[in-house]
Parts: C-alpha cells; structure tokens; sequence
C-alpha cells in the first residue's frame, strides 16, 4: 500500500514537472517562432529596399548619362556656331556665283568638323530665303531634299522642345538605310535652321552599358507612349520598381528587375542569422530543462507534503496545487485583515491623543504618555510643538461649495504631510474640529539651541508653515489662519503647546486672517479695551437717535480704536454684542415701523456677521452699511410722520365740512397753510382716492341717506349736502348713482313698499 502511494506521489511530481516545462518550452517556441518570422521579415525588407534602390540608381544613371551626351553635343554645336564667319557667310550668302560655291565649301567643311562625336549621324544647314539645304555631301534645293517634310513642319509649327522626336532619316537614301535619329534643331535667327542628327540606338546603348546586373531591365518610351528601348523579359511579368521622366529629353524611362524570387533571396539571406538564433534557442531550451529540474525540488517537495496530507485526510477532487491555492488566499485575507484592523487602531490612538490634549482637566499617567511616544516612533532627543490650522471664512464657503471644501480638507491634510522642510516634520494631525487641523511637530535635538549660520528652531517651524500657508492658498479654495505655540522639550508637556496655539487663534479677529500668529509674539502684545469706548458707544446711539451725522465720526472712531488693539475674539464679540445691544434699546423708542425694521433687517445681518466674518475691516464695512440704511429708514419715517398727521387732519377736516358750499382745494389751503396741488397730491398717495372724488362720495351718500328717510325737497336736500345749485346736484348725482334724485327716491320707497313690514 504505502509502496502504491509513493508510486501515484511519483507520478504526479513528473507530472506537475511536465507542465512547469511544456509551460516553458511553449513560451520560448512562440517567442523563437516570433523572432524568426521578425528575422525573415527584416531580411526580406531589406533584399526588397535594395533592389529598389538598385534599380533606382540604375534609372538615374541611364538618364544623366543620356542627357549629358546631349548637353555635351548641344554645347559643341553652340561653341562652334559663335563667330563662324564659314556659317555665317552661308546663310547671309546671294544664290550662285563662285563666291557662293565657296561659301558653301567652307560651310560644309565646317559641317564636317560638328560630326566628329561619334553619337552625331548627319547634320545639315537651311537656307530659308532661297530654300536651299546644303548636306554634308550635297546642296540642293529644299522640294527636292528627301527631308522636306521635316523642314516645312519647322516651318509651320515652331518646336516646343531642342530635341524632335524618334524618327527615321537617311542622308544617302540610295545607299545608306534609313537610321532612328533624335533631332535637334538651332535656329539662326530669320535666315534659317541647324538640323543636327543624333544616332538613337547608340544613345540608347548607355542602357546596356550601365546595367548592374543581368536581371536588370529598362523600357523607355517616348512622350507618346511607344516604345523605343527595352530590355525587360518577352514572357512573364516584370515588376517596375522606378520610373523616372526626363523633362529634358521628354521620355520615361522604367527600371526593374525580371525574375526576382525574392522569397528566395531573402532566404537565403537569412539562413545564418536564422541558424544562429535556433543554435540559441537549442542553448536556452537545455538551461531550462537544467533550471526547471533543480528549482522544482521544493515544490516537489511540498507536493508530496501535501499529496500525503490529502491522502490522510482522505479528500478527493482538489489537487495540490489547489490546496495551495486555497491556504495562500486565506493566509492573504488575513494578513488583510490584520493589516486593516492595525490602521484602525492606529488612526483611533491618534484622535485619542488629540482628544486627550483639549481635556484639559484629565491627567494622563506616565504610561499612556509613553505608549505615545512609541506610537509617533518619536526619537529620545528632540523639541515637539502644536500647530493648529484654521480655515478662514469655513461656514460661508461650505455654504457655497461643499464637496469643493471637503477635496480641498483632504489635500491640505497631504499638503501638511509632504512636510516642506527636512529640519523638522510632522509627527500626527488631526481634525479637532470641522474647520481645525492639528499638527504634532517634531524638530531634532540639533536644533534646539540652534547653531552658528543655523535659524532658530521656532524660525524653522514658522518658514516651513509660511511656505504650507502659501502653498494652500494657491491650491485650495481656502485660505488658513495659523496659531503656534511654543517648544516642549517632552510629549507630556504637549499639552502647554496645543493650549498656547488655541490662545494664538483668539486673536484672529484683530490680528488677520490667512497669517501665522506665534503665541510668544501675540502673548508681549496683548492689550487692554480702552474704557472710553463704551462712553463712545453712547455718544454714537445719541447722535444718531437725535439725526446728527456726528455719529458717523462716533463710528469711525470706534472701530479706528478695535483695529488697533490687540484683542482676543470672545472680548471683541463682546463689546460688538453691546454696540448691537444699546441700538436695539434704543430702537425700541423709536415708531414700531423702525424698531421692526431693526429686528428683521439690521439686527440679523449684524449678528450673522460676527458669527462668519472673522476680521474687524470686514465687520466694519458691514456696520456701516448697516447702519446707513437704517439712518436712511429712519429719516423717511420721520418725514413721512409729519405729513401723515396733516394729511389725516385734512381728512377729517372735510368729513367735518362737506356740506359747507365754500369747500374747495384753495380753502383747504388757506387753512392748513400748504400748496393745494401738494395737498391733493398728499390726499391721493395715502388714500389712493383724489380730493374731489372723496368729497363728493361724501355728499352722494348723505343725499341717498336723506332721499330714503325723509320727505325733504330735493333743492333742500342739494343745500344740505353742500350744492348751491339744484341742476348740479342732480347732474352729480346721476353720474355718480346712475339716476337723478328724483328717481332713486321712487325705487327707494317702491322697493320698501313691496318688501313689506320687517
């Protein structure tokens, strides 16, 4: 049994071994295979790129070489036409004569100088004046010269280029064949032409001379398209790698190579390259056979280990690997775990110190001390101090943008861990509240008493917090205001620190916001309230209760004095609390209208500022603001108050008088001393009713009265309402009821004598 055991162990050790290596010989074949392929494509790219350029070069040649042979002859025919008295005689020359003869011996012997290149097949000169061509051999007229066509075609069409096209062109046509000529033509201004013949399939020969190798073709064809030399294979494909037009000659000229085989080639190229990577590669597989075998042996051992743990535990369907799998996994949730469960603990002990520091009754032992130092890893020499972070304006900017300030307290709490000086560090920090940071700073034993060239510690602390202070400011939507306490040679005494920087912050208000405030700097400085100021405060209430603008220096003066104390926040909230508090006594003497208005407008904005605004220019911008609208309200109330009361008189006085027959705007003016028109102006914005249609409702509805409960004539009952004149009474009164006096009265007592007895 157990000799089975070892058996199936065995057996599954090769196993495991067999896929660790078929694992890695599979890996190197498709990284060899890769390489080969990429070794191949290089090498077949390369073969390709050089018969490009070799065929290119090829073309190029064939064209320089062709165009400078005819640059060459166009040069030798221009240097021997300048001042050639033979030529020019010629062609200034009178027909017949022996001076004539002469002058075309001499022509003709010049002629026979221009062919001395071997590339010139004839040349001929033509008269134009006479039509005459004189040859290398003969003279004679132009109708008879076997070449006429070409002649009159100059004639009639000029050229557009020096060289003419192939042609064909004998100048012994009864002995020699016609050959393939390219021409060029030199005019010789009216008198005539230069016609000089080049012989085309000896031009054409430089193709054959410059080949590099057999396989190299070339076609040329004219600005036709027809052919007029190649050299490419009559049956197959050929593959044109270049072509290249001569704007000289007017011909394009295409190079390649026929037959190429360039899988072949490449190949063969490649075959040492690629028998040196399979050499390699046979070396590499034989290490890894080596490597593999010996780096196995502890996973063959811990193979078995657990073959025979399966085995006694008698489980089935997992293999070994997957045990292994399985236990690592939980090995790594644990250590997750664990790791997680630590983090807490620490981040926990962390607020708890600074917890422990704003208790200030609760006495830490020892002990706990000492855990502490261990926790912060603080070194046994060293100084330690407190810095707490404000944010300045916290509620406002919450109101505004909440999720902008939480991103921006998260990257200040990295801000203040990249300490920006190596002299000293951050410990710990910690949010003591939603818009404080602390700091826990540490500063190194070298440092504490400072040395020669070296700053102070405490400067230290301060310019590495100035640069975070401007840092933030750049990066954050807020700015901070910092308070700094002083050294502490141990953690125990931490808490005198974290106490002095707190104190530091109380002054704020007075000191600025977005600043650093050292405790030892604010603690020589601090000052007293100046008993006068509540004696200015009352000066201030006074002034304005009786309307003198000498309030407005009582204002300036006040606050002139708090921006130059150095004051904590809770005394400069205390004496803004009693300015705030002898308004509103006074406001409470005032009319209703104001002392409401001082509630609902005035007093809430100034209690919400000293709750947000952290800084005495600001607090006095808002007061005096304030406290113009309210001088404002209350001048309009006082003015208003006057003109009510007369305007109320004015009422009463015409329901008092309505009947009187004088009664009128000019009485009412005589009366009560003012301008009728402003009186009636006054009467329509309180009552939103005019002067006359108010008097006039008036007399309407004591007539009605007197129409339904009395026997009184209508004329009496127009006197009593206030009308002279009966026609205006019941002209008044039917436009204002809809029927005359007369008739209301008859619907009147109709209307109770249908009705009956109540």
């Amino acid at each position: 049994m157990n000799v089975l055991r070892k058996d199936e162990i065995e057996m599954r050790n090769k196993k495991w071994l067999k896929q660790m290596l078929y694992s890695h010989l599979a890996i190197l074949c498709s990284f060899g295979a890769a390489i080969i392929c990429i070794t191949y494509a290089i090498t077949y790219s390369d073969l390709v790129r050089d018969i490009k350029k070799s065929n290119s070069n090829y073309a190029s040649q064939v064209v320089d070489s062709m165009t400078a042979s005819l640059k060459n002859i166009e040069r030798t025919l221009a240097g021997q036409i300048v001042k050639n008295q033979a030529i020019s005689d010629f062609f200034d020359a009178d027909r017949g004569g022996g001076a004539t003869n002469l002058t075309n011996y001499n022509a003709s012997s010049e002629m026979e100088k221009m062919r001395n290149n071997p590339l010139i097949h004839s040349v001929y000169f033509f008269r134009s004046k006479d039509q005459v061509v004189l040859t290398g051999g003969y003279i004679t007229s132009l109708s008879r010269f076997k070449d006429n066509r070409f002649i009159q075609n100059l004639q009639n069409t000029p050229p557009a280029s020096r060289w003419s096209s192939l042609r064909t062109y004998s100048e012994f046509p009864l002995i020699d064949p016609p050959e393939r000529v390219i021409t060029m033509i030199q005019k010789m201004g009216s008198e005539g032409w230069i016609v000089l013949n080049v012989k085309a399939d000896l031009l054409l020969a430089a193709a054959d001379n410059l080949k590099n190798h057999s396989r190299s073709f070339m076609n040329i064809t004219d600005d036709q398209g027809q052919p007029l030399y190649s050299t490419g294979p009559e049956k197959g494909p050929s593959k044109l790698s270049t072509r290249l037009y001569s704007n000289y000659l007017g011909w394009t000229f295409s190079s390649g190579t026929a037959d190429e085989h360039l899988l072949g080639q490449a190949a063969f190229l490649s075959l040492i390259p690629l028998t040196i990577i399979v050499l390699t590669l046979a070396v590499i597989v034989a290490v890894i056979l080596y490597v593999t075998r010996r780096s196995y042996r502890p996973i063959e051992h811990m193979v078995t280990r657990v073959s025979s743990y399966r085995q006694e535990l008698k489980t089935s369907g997992y293999d070994e690997f997957a045990i292994l799998e399985q236990a690592f996994d939980d090995m790594l949730v644990r250590m997750n775990q664990i790791d997680l469960k630590e983090a807490e603990n620490l981040q926990y002990k962390r607020r708890q110190f600074f917890s422990e520091l704003q208790d200030y009754e609760n006495v830490v032992p020892a002990e706990e001390w000492q855990n502490y130092v261990s926790l912060f890893d603080l070194p046994e020499h060293g100084s330690l101090i407190i810095a707490i972070l404000e944010i300045d304006k916290y509620v406002p900017l919450m109101r505004q943008n909440r999720q902008n300030m939480l991103d921006s307290k998260q990257r200040l709490e990295k801000l203040t861990a990249e300490w920006p000086n190596l002299l000293a560090r951050t410990v710990s920090q910690n949010w003591i509240s939603a818009d404080r940071l602390s700091l826990l700073i540490y500063v190194p034993s070298d440092l504490e008493h400072g040395s020669e060239g070296q700053d102070e510690p405490m400067q230290i602390v301060v310019y590495a917090l100035e640069k975070l202070r401007i840092r933030s400011e750049s990066e954050l939507v807020f700015t901070t205001t910092m308070g700094v306490g002083s050294l502490v040679p141990k953690l125990p005494q931490i808490k005198k620190s974290f106490g002095e920087a707190l104190t530091a912050l109380q002054y704020k208000m007075t000191a600025g916001s977005n600043r650093i405030l050292v405790y030892l700097d604010i603690r020589d400085r601090e000052e007293s309230v100046n008993p006068l100021y509540f004696k200015w405060v009352e000066d201030l209430v006074h002034h304005f209760r009786i309307q003198q603008l000498e309030w407005k220096k009582d204002f300036s003066r006040i606050f002139d004095h708090l921006e130059d104390q150095l004051l904590k926040n809770e005394e400069m909230q205390l004496l803004f609390n009693y300015l705030t508090h002898r308004f509103a006594r006074e406001m409470e003497d005032t009319s209703p209208t104001l002392n409401e208005y001082w509630h609902m407008v005035t007093s809430p904005r100034m209690t919400e500022a000293l709750k947000e605004m952290e800084e005495i220019p600001e607090i006095r911008s808002l007061f005096s603001e304030l406290l113009d609208q309210l001088y404002e309200q209350y001048n309009v109330m006082l003015e208003f108050s006057s003109k009510d009361h007369l305007i109320y008189e004015v009422k009463k006085y015409i329901e008092d008088h309505f009947s009187d027959f004088d009664l009128s705007l000019k009485s009412i003016s005589d009366r009560f001393g003012i301008n009728g028109k402003y009186a009636s102006q006054l009467f329509k914005e309180e009552f939103e009713i005019k002067f006359v249609d108010f008097l006039i409702g008036l007399r309407v509805d004591r007539a009605q009265k007197l129409l339904r409960e009395t026997n009184e004539p209508i004329s009496e009952i127009s006197r009593l309402v206030g009308y002279e004149h009966v026609i205006s009474f019941g002209r008044i009164f039917k436009k204002t009821v809809g029927v005359s006096p007369g008739d209301y009265r008859k619907l009147m007592r109709t209307a109770v004598s249908h009705a009956g007895p109540v």
